[in-house]
């Protein structure tokens, strides 16, 4: 590992002088430009006449940005908040999430699983790198931009030194090119190298994304690349290192206390590319404009004249005479027409010949009548300046295509003597002695098609519906045995074919639904099912808003490829499971008088699915480690309420998440019965400018038997073990903190964990892995308009 340290401490210190330097030279550049400006200024009363010096700074630039998330099958638009508030920052930062609702192992950027069942999401094709969610986004997660003027965020947070510290640094760009399309590429590193031996991270994302918003045509395009290393050490030898110190006869700082693996590491590589793109049929009506809309039609405006001056002036025209030849009156140029109808001869009762009246035109006959009719205009004009055509789709043709390339690799150059309870080849590259090389890829590729009747666009069609279908490729290569016994890299395909409907209704402030359903035709996962449905009520209650939502799904899933088949050199399976049905029934109460929102939900599964591992454990070594895929076959039942309350008085806050939980069978879903986060925190400005928030947070959890680590599978399992398994939890963690806003900037001090050892030392969020102690987190995050 100090090799690893070695290459990777070059680009950490590179990207913190990068970011040193950005920051300090936009300071510098702006103290330029306000002196130049001035300067000028002076200058130019001197020595210009007109004053209209092109080189000042005066121009007001349009802030503004626009975020949305896009349906994953659908690509539909979702509003969504600039992922940028400052409330909870710090919190934001920690592997732990921002309600302390997760168990990690310990280290930040590692594997981690929330205590709350259901906020957990379903197990993916590629399991192997669902526990990365804190630092890999989903399409359907990501944030698409339109923006006024370029856009760009440069965050860095940190804690400790190069030895055990921690650096997270993310560079964040936005602009539009024109109205229609907006363009983005957001780059995140983040390094731990962690306060235990042997459990380093690093991840590097890049991603790129874009989109087309036509009236028509409309798309939304993304291309993202993950690299994921993580240390395994299997945890540490004896908890007594931890729990009771002073048991221990030698002395040892955290970094010294012996772990089970060294050299072992988890590997991931992930490409992926979203693209989602429709057609759309329909017409155009006028609507108003919103307030930024307004702002950054008038400063395009301000820009053109600006810019038609410019072009006089270099083209050595003299703005005063043309003024002056403009304002001459130039008479009726020959053959010119008066609007409206021309008079024409016709002969009255006396033979004469006389001119005809215009009736086209208005007759103007006083001064008043001028002046009425010239506001008229000027109001007409002025609703016209503040109006703009919209397109109203009717019906829409859409196709969405998501690939996904995954290359996972479990390598270890020692593993403990006995460690491994099976050993299923030892044969082959790479394969040989007590080295390992598990090797583990997935190419899926999956395109839909389908066709949408958009609700809105007549007051009669109150909710849109939507068919599709839906055509899928899994190739996985995992290590196979030939004849001899020795290993080789197999592939093994999967095709489905899925069809499917939607009713929705998404418009309007008092009555939504939403109804999807899929089943599954060919393929291996024919006779699967999927339907999802909510709706939500608001109304109005004692002047405020009251919101009543309900949610629910009935599944029968056929478990994934992995949960089936999954082959490496220690764990070895191909199971005959049966499809998972569950069912799930949610509601939601919010009065935001109140700052109130409780949730309850029931939850029945049948054949849970579910990873269990187990060990046995003689002194300081652990032995016959295996970890299997097991159905629970009988029903399994889940109870979940959860009240978020937000308490204030005058500047002092008070907010509380407790979540109660109930477990039918606590041997196959172990659950804490009440998780608590709780947050303390005074709030108030500082000359105005200056938001503050200084406080506390406290997570707590009652005692559970917490999943394990498994390493070799980077997957949190059941403990399966009687013998061996450890009760966790009736510990609080607290963090101190202070967390300000100033114009474009949040930046905060935290200290994390600050009561590390004042309370019960079973501080572990995953059996034999500790929680790091008390550390002090610094971070900050910049925009910048340009």
């Amino acid at each position: 590992m100090i090799s690893d340290n070695a290459q990777t401490m070059p680009y950490r210190r590179l990207f913190a002088v990068l970011i040193t330097f950005l920051l300090c030279a936009n300071a510098v550049n702006a103290q330029g430009l306000d002196q130049l400006t001035s300067e000028n200024e002076r200058s130019n009363r001197n020595f210009n006449p007109h004053n209209n010096d092109t080189t000042k700074q005066k121009k007001e630039i349009p802030k503004g940005i626009h975020v949305w998330t896009v349906d994953r099958r659908f690509g539909d638009r979702i509003p969504a908040e600039v992922d940028t508030l400052p409330h909870l920052y710090p919190q934001s930062t920690l592997g732990m999430g921002r309600y302390g609702e997760y168990n990690t192992t310990g280290n930040n950027y590692t594997a981690r699983l929330s205590r709350i069942f259901m906020d957990r999401k379903l197990t993916s094709q590629f399991s192997l790198i669902d526990t990365y969610d804190q630092v890999l986004r989903q399409p359907e997660e990501w944030h698409f931009t339109n923006t006024f003027s370029p856009i760009t965020n440069l965050g860095y947070d940190n804690c400790g030194d190069k030895n055990n510290g921690e650096d997270h640094l993310n560079a964040r760009f936005a602009v539009n090119a024109g109205r229609r399309v907006g363009l983005g590429f957001d780059i995140d590193y983040l390094y731990a190298r962690g306060y235990f031996q042997n459990q380093s991270t690093s991840h590097f994302n890049g991603t790129v994304y874009g989109s087309y918003l036509g009236d028509q045509y409309q798309l939304h395009a993304l291309f993202a690349a993950h690299h994921q290393k993580a240390s395994e050490n299997g945890g540490i030898t004896i908890d007594t290192y931890i729990t009771h110190p002073e048991h221990i006869q030698e002395s040892f700082s955290d970094n010294e206390i012996p772990t089970i693996l060294s050299s072992n590491w988890n590997r991931n590589n992930t490409q992926r590319l979203f693209l989602t793109h429709r057609y759309a049929l329909g017409f155009y009506r006028k609507v108003p404009m919103t307030e930024e809309e307004i702002k950054a039609r008038q400063f395009a405006e301000a820009s053109k004249k600006e810019q038609e001056k410019r072009k006089q002036q270099e083209a050595g025209k003299d703005k005063d005479s043309d003024d002056e030849e403009t304002a001459k009156p130039m008479g009726r140029p020959d053959g010119a027409k008066v609007a409206g109808a021309e008079p024409t001869l016709v002969a009255d009762s006396l033979k004469r010949d006389v001119l005809a009246a215009d009736t086209t035109r208005i007759r103007v006959t006083s001064k008043e009548m001028s002046d009425s009719l010239l506001a008229a205009q000027a109001r007409q004009d002025s609703i016209d300046a503040r109006m703009k055509s919209e397109f109203v789709p009717v019906t829409s043709f859409i196709h969405t295509l998501d690939i996904e390339n995954h290359d996972h690799i479990y390598q270890a150059y020692r593993t403990p003597a006995s460690y491994y309870a099976d050993t299923y080849y030892n044969k082959g590259p790479r394969y040989t002695g007590d080295s390992i090389y598990d090797q583990t890829r997935l190419l899926d590729i999956k395109n839909t098609a389908a066709i949408a009747l958009l609700e809105g666009f007549n007051k009669y069609v109150p909710m849109g519906l939507k068919i599709f279908a839906t055509h899928e490729l899994r190739r996985f290569q995992m290590p196979e045995l030939d004849e001899d016994g020795a290993a080789y890299l197999g592939r093994r395909n999967e095709h489905n074919v899925s069809i499917g409907g939607q009713l929705i209704r998404s418009l309007g402030k008092t009555f939504h639904y939403n109804a999807t359903l899929e089943a599954w035709v060919v393929g291996e996962d024919a006779g699967q099912l999927k339907l999802n449905a909510a709706t939500d009520l608001n109304f109005r209650m004692l002047g405020d808003t009251v919101t009543l939502a309900a949610s629910g799904y009935f599944y029968r899933l056929n478990p994934t490829f992995l949960q089936r088949h999954y082959h490496s050199k220690h764990l070895w399976w191909d199971n005959d499971l049966n499809k998972e049905t569950r069912t799930r029934l949610e509601g939601t109460f919010s009065y935001r008088r109140t700052n109130t929102t409780l949730r309850i939900a029931i939850e029945e599964i049948q054949n849970y699915t579910y990873l269990g591992m187990s060990y046995a454990i003689d002194g300081s070594k652990r032995q016959q480690m295996t970890a299997s895929v097991r159905q629970y076959g009988s029903n399994l039942n889940v109870l979940t309420a959860q009240l978020d309350q937000k308490l204030k008085l005058g500047p002092l806050h008070w907010d509380n998440r407790l979540t109660y939980q109930s477990s039918s069978n606590k041997d196959v879903l172990p659950l804490p019965a009440l998780n608590v986060f709780s947050n303390l925190y005074l709030e108030f400005m500082v000359a105005k400018v200056l938001r503050v928030e200084l406080g506390g947070t406290a997570t707590y959890f009652t005692r559970y038997y917490a999943p394990d680590f498994c390493p070799m599978l980077n997957q949190y399992a059941v403990q399966q073990n009687a013998d061996s398994r450890v009760e966790l939890g009736n510990f609080p963690i607290i963090d101190v903190y202070a967390n300000l806003h100033l114009k474009h900037a949040r930046f905060f001090v935290m200290m994390n964990n600050a009561t590390g050892t004042s309370f019960n030392r079973m501080s572990f969020l995953a059996p034999h892995y500790p929680i790091n102690r008390s550390t002090l987190h610094l971070g900050i995050s910049w925009n910048f308009f340009n």
